[in-house]
């Protein structure tokens, strides 16, 4: 895909309506700080699209944005931050599911982001487990790759893939570009 215009929409919580326009939708999820926000900027080509910050947990509500007004990036709240209340996090979920179990969106793809030097935690496996229930296209992004040294690359992504079988991985790093490629040609399949 070759992405030429993302703009912010608008942001959704349970309740909120739908956009009028039933276009496909790439669904991007991760635990918070597994660097969603960079990947998001990254992969659109513009630095402040999706907001980041240097607490986890900055997006609070399902951001929408509008990509080359034929389809919806969705840049879904984060969860596992410990440091919220065991309220906050419950909220947050709820946005997520709630999000996530709308049949009437056209989801094309959900790119699930795991930092690569943690690999996937239990709060990852029950989203997949989640995802997978729901018969929901997913994809797994191994994000920060460039942190890792040569000699640990392979381990940790041998260790994802076998947590997580069955799914395509994709080394990702917001830094260097590695994976953007990938990423963008994926979308373009799945949008044809």
């Amino acid at each position: 895909m070759n992405i030429q215009s993302a703009v912010y929409l608008k942001s959704l919580v349970p309740g909120a309506s739908l956009p009028e326009r039933n276009l496909p939708v790439f669904a991007f999820i991760g635990r918070s700080n597994a660097g969603k926000s960079s990947f998001i900027n990254t992969i659109t080509n513009q630095k402040n699209l999706a907001r980041s910050g240097s607490t986890p947990g900055v997006t609070q509500k399902v951001n929408l944005f509008m990509v080359n007004k034929k389809c919806y990036f969705a840049d879904l709240p984060g969860y596992g931050y410990a440091k919220l209340s065991r309220h906050e996090r419950k909220a947050l979920e709820e946005i997520i599911f709630w999000y996530l179990s709308h049949t009437e969106i056209k989801f094309q793809q959900i790119f699930l982001l795991i930092d690569s030097r943690v690999g996937p935690t239990d709060s990852d496996v029950e989203m997949i487990d989640f995802l997978n229930h729901h018969h929901l296209p997913l994809i797994i992004i191994a994000t920060k790759i460039d942190k890792l040294k040569s000699s640990e690359r392979s381990a940790q992504l041998k260790k994802i893939t076998t947590s997580i079988p069955g799914h395509q991985i994709i080394p990702f790093s917001s830094h260097n570009g590695e994976g953007k490629k990938e990423v963008l040609e994926l979308m373009t399949l799945a949008n044809a």
